[in-house]
């Protein structure tokens, strides 16, 4: 399938490759196909409910390629969110890397650089051609509710280095790295899907912090950036107008100040934080006045239909000039042409050896490894004895935002340590936030054990988690909190004389922790967040773990 020249193109069809969509299904329905047969659209957005297996998958985008063919004889941009952790839309079958504050913590950017390629070659295979990844937003806000630990950490200068390894190996692997969401979704408390947040720091604040990642992966070659949906009033004349509408932001900030050359693509378009007041239609002709290339529109066909015909009238009343539907298109077209092309007939048997790749899961399994962080206040507090009877508390695990789906593993740390134990061991399930009663029979239960495991996720929603780690503190027995999400959770429990945090509960990131807990492997993770004290009026930090930097593979 070979990419059509700009001039080619009839404004409809121009129009139609600006357009990302989503569909419901395994397969391709009705409305994807009428979108692409008489919208001309021009990419795809995969999310979990349409991938099931690689197999599944390599047939869909394989079917969705040829009707592309079929309607505009340009081949499709197929993307979905494998960020890895929590965030990925393909779950099983295919090399993921582990979540992005478990990468900060392991701080090996040549290990990711490897990881990434690996990962971003099976997606090739596959058949989708651009990752939304990675989040380069600086996670200096432990509120956050919607970055937490999709960002690699709080040091700008971290972020960027991590973040040019990973997107450098998407890209070398041969798919589009969009990194995102510019110009920094970190220092904000609200969720985009629900409301607008806003950003209230200077530019000079911007310049140094948030914008640091950004700048410097467009120094380095991104191919594309992601829009957020925050508001800064400071570059809107005082209003909270979203960045994805902000032709001061995109234009002005991204591709003037920064030199960006690539694909602006938003985030997606039917969010409240862009859509309140002014519906999707209105949304989209906003955002390409502002500067965005690629719109995503991923949820509902009528939001769909209104954004083309929006931008159709858009033009035909001379609100937005041809030319810059064809700046968006010329760049959409020349990426498509180096990262799509002729697109090679491969059978699933052929695929399917490929998959998995033997060196890839090595190098994420030892990334994994070196995530495992253990803080000591005692020397060698966080090491367990096998002679000593244990209990091992656990949460039952859940989506902790509306950018992840449910947990699919229901592995759990006693499954790695019950056989390395001597002594007596128990584990026991807890729910995800536990009532008064359960708290209260669990502590109950934990006496005459003479060391005590605790996992906790996500305690901001989980109080209950808080209030049951204070509960055996106060017990006087040995008591380990582990994190599974953001450390930033075990800043509340001052008292632990150590703890640990290992970012997700991927299985084999437990069989690294139950190794870090008997002292079989070295804990080898820095914290790359920052604890604050909550005992200190403000906040303020108060530990945070230190290493020599690490040189860039770039």
């Amino acid at each position: 399938m070979q990419v059509r020249a700009c001039s080619q193109l009839t404004m409809k069809e121009k129009i139609g490759q600006m357009l990302m969509v989503g569909f419901e299904g395994l397969t391709p329905d009705a409305i994807i196909g009428g979108l692409l047969q008489n919208h001309f659209i021009g990419g795809v957005v995969f999310f979990s409910r349409n991938l099931d297996n690689p197999e599944q998958a390599f047939a869909l985008t394989k079917k969705l390629q040829q009707m592309a063919a079929d309607a505009t004889g340009i081949p499709l941009w197929i993307g979905t969110d494998q960020e890895g952790g929590m965030v990925v839309r393909l779950r099983q079958g295919i090399s993921q890397l582990p979540a992005a504050m478990a990468l900060g913590a392991a701080r090996d950017p040549l290990l990711l650089y490897e990881a990434a390629k690996g990962t971003a070659k099976e997606l090739k295979l596959l058949g989708i051609n651009m990752n939304f990844a990675p989040v380069v937003d600086i996670n200096v806000n432990p509120r956050n509710p919607i970055i937490d630990v999709r960002a690699y950490g709080d040091e700008a200068e971290l972020v960027a280095e991590l973040g040019i390894a990973a997107m450098l190996g998407f890209q070398d692997g041969g798919i589009v790295s969009v990194i995102k969401h510019f110009p920094g979704h970190g220092d904000t408390e609200v969720d985009s899907h629900a409301e607008l947040p806003v950003v209230r720091h200077s530019l000079e604040r911007l310049r140094s912090v948030e914008l640091v990642p950004f700048r410097r992966c467009a120094r380095a070659g991104a191919e594309a950036v992601m829009t957020a949906h925050v508001g800064i009033p400071l570059l809107s004349g005082g209003l909270s107008v979203p960045a994805t509408h902000s032709h001061e932001v995109l234009t002005g900030l991204l591709r003037e100040e920064l030199d960006f050359k690539g694909l602006i693509v938003t985030d997606c378009m039917e969010m409240n934080a862009v859509t309140q007041g002014i519906g999707v239609g209105e949304a989209v002709v906003r955002a390409v006045l502002a500067g965005a290339d690629l719109l995503l529109v991923s949820h509902t066909y009528e939001s769909q239909l209104e954004a083309a015909a929006a931008l159709e009238h858009a033009v035909a009343d001379g609100r937005l000039p041809e030319d810059r539907i064809d700046a968006s298109v010329e760049r959409i077209l020349l990426l498509k042409e180096l990262r799509i092309g002729e697109l090679r007939e491969r059978s699933w048997e052929e695929t399917q050896t490929y998959l998995d790749h033997s060196q890839t899961l090595r190098t994420i399994k030892l990334l994994r490894q070196k995530s495992i962080t253990m803080m000591n206040r005692e020397p060698n507090f966080c090491q367990l004895s096998s002679e000593v009877d244990t209990l091992v508390l656990w949460p039952q695990m859940a989506a902790a935002c509306k950018s992840e789906d449910e947990p699919i593993y229901d592995d759990t740390l006693g499954s790695f340590l019950y056989p390395l134990m001597k002594a007596k061991f128990m584990e026991r399930l807890y729910g995800t936030s536990p009532s008064t009663d359960e708290i209260a029979d669990l502590v109950s239960g934990a006496e005459g054990y003479g060391q005590i495991v605790v996992g906790i996720f996500h305690t901001a929603s989980n109080h209950g988690q808080t209030v049951l780690v204070h509960k055996l503190l106060a017990g006087g027995n040995k008591v380990i909190p582990i994190s599974l999400r953001n450390p930033v959770d075990l800043a509340a429990f001052p008292e632990a004389k150590g703890f640990l945090a290992c970012y997700e509960h991927h299985p084999l990131t437990l069989q690294a922790l139950s190794s870090v807990l008997l002292g079989k492997l070295k804990p080898e993770g820095i914290l790359p967040v920052t604890l604050p004290d909550y005992s200190l009026e403000g906040g303020e930090s108060y530990e945070r773990g230190t290493a020599s930097r690490v040189e860039s593979a770039t």
